[in-house]
């Protein structure tokens, strides 16, 4: 061995409680820059751990790589090329998208209430309202996808950007608004429908929990996957309409609307609401898709040809002989439609009207409020069984009061009353 070795730590500073190494964190470069006396190479590899914080394993392979140097003399030592460390992969945390319609809402309440104030929007100042609100987890790209979801759009306006609503909301909110407040002046029955969800491992988010306690304290819910029930209701400012509730049995797959259909929500629409509500009520729901089957559908582009042909054909159109598919398309798309649904039509029959609610405004409907009475019920008394959990939702919306409902409806009007008195000149006609 000779008397001396050569071997540097590449960096630009010099770690001053080790006079003899220079820290860095990218390899190990050999050089003349720097000598240290005859070392063993457990020593080596040893010191190189404390500059560097690089495994005895890691640095040891990479002595031994350049092996050949430490039989040289210091005056035949050169520089050879760093060696660099792999860089460890980073898992990216999945973004926190999947919230419940109550949360969106409140979510676009903070956004609208910064307009109201003139106050320039920014997606951090959302996320420190709703962490607070909402006690949301998610980042800004979490945030952005949700805007998104909800209706928003970044968009230029006079030479500079902002985030808007989309118009088909802001139209959709003005015809409800202008409609609701003739409701509400001719004193009409308003019926409020909705549905929700409740899993079978459905708890509290935060309880008291035991800090000195090396084991984990608190409530203590069940993993993995589970089943579902799913609640239909509907009410008005007395209360639950009698014999209205639907619960049942679901997959926990995804979205809960995906588990209701047309025919299932129409059943109970026919056979369970309309013989229970007083006559000419006015029936408040969102705009899930099984709320919103339509009566008669525009040709799409799967239909046959010969389909096309007698569908326009029964609309008075009478297409040139031999035409293409393609040019039937066309016609079929300048045929004035009426959009007209299944439900508004069997309402309208039974004497009622059916008011849909904005998208994304459900804070217009007092049920979300009935429901997060109903599921706080059953977060602190579930025993995460299915077999007691469809009686425990029984119980749950048992206790809830007419006074609840008031309260509920009254705070929803309350809104719709801000937004109405907001907007005067689009509402008033």
């Amino acid at each position: 061995m000779p008397d001396t070795i050569t071997f540097v730590i590449c960096s630009a500073h010099r770690d001053a409680s080790m006079p003899h190494f220079v820290t860095a964190g990218r390899g190990v470069v050999y050089s003349r820059i720097a000598h240290a006396q005859k070392t063993h190479l457990n020593t080596v590899t040893t010191t190189l751990y404390h500059a560097t914080l690089i495994s005895k394993f890691t640095n040891s392979k990479r002595v031994r790589r350049h092996g050949s140097l430490l039989s040289w003399s210091p005056s035949k030592m050169e520089a050879t090329t760093p060696t660099r460390s792999r860089s460890k992969k980073r898992r990216r945390s999945a973004p926190v998208t999947t919230l419940d319609d109550f949360d969106k809402c409140v979510i676009r309440r903070t956004v609208l209430a910064f307009y109201e104030t003139h106050e320039v929007l920014t997606l951090q100042k959302i996320i420190e309202d709703i962490k607070e609100n909402i006690s949301f987890s998610g980042g800004i790209s979490s945030l952005h996808k949700i805007l998104k979801e909800i209706g928003f759009k970044y968009a230029k306006v006079d030479g500079r950007k902002f985030l808007m609503e989309r118009s088909d909301v802001a139209a959709a909110r003005t015809t409800f608004l202008r409609y609701i407040k003739k409701v509400k002046q001719a004193s009409q029955n308003i019926v409020y429908l909705d549905e929700t969800w409740v899993n079978q491992n459905y708890t509290v988010s935060n309880c008291w929990i035991d800090t000195t306690s090396s084991k984990a304290t608190g409530v203590r819910q069940p993993t993995g996957k589970c089943s579902r029930l799913i609640i239909l209701h509907a009410g008005t400012k007395n209360g639950f309409v009698n014999n209205t509730d639907l619960v049942f049995q679901a997959k926990n797959d995804g979205d809960y609307h995906k588990q209701m259909n047309s025919t299932l929500f129409e059943e109970w629409f026919r056979k369970q609401l309309l013989p229970n509500i007083s006559p000419n009520s006015v029936i408040v729901m969102d705009n899930a898709s099984y709320h919103s089957v339509k009566l008669e559908r525009r040709p799409a582009t799967s239909w046959r040809k010969s389909d096309l042909l007698e569908w326009l054909i029964k609309k008075g159109v009478q297409p040139q002989e031999n035409s293409s598919k393609a040019q039937l398309q066309e016609l079929a798309k300048k045929v004035d439609v009426t959009t007209t649904y299944v439900i508004d039509k069997i309402a309208e029959e039974a004497g009622h009207r059916v008011l849909r609610l904005p998208p994304y405004h459900c804070q217009y409907n007092p049920i979300e409020l009935i429901w997060a009475q109903v599921k706080a019920y059953v977060a602190k008394k579930n025993p995460f069984k299915m077999a007691n959990l469809k009686d425990l939702v029984a119980e749950a919306l048992s206790v809830i009061t007419p006074q609840n409902w008031m309260e509920a409806v009254r705070h929803a009007e309350k809104i719709q009353d801000e937004d109405i008195a907001a907007r005067a000149p689009d509402i008033t006609e």
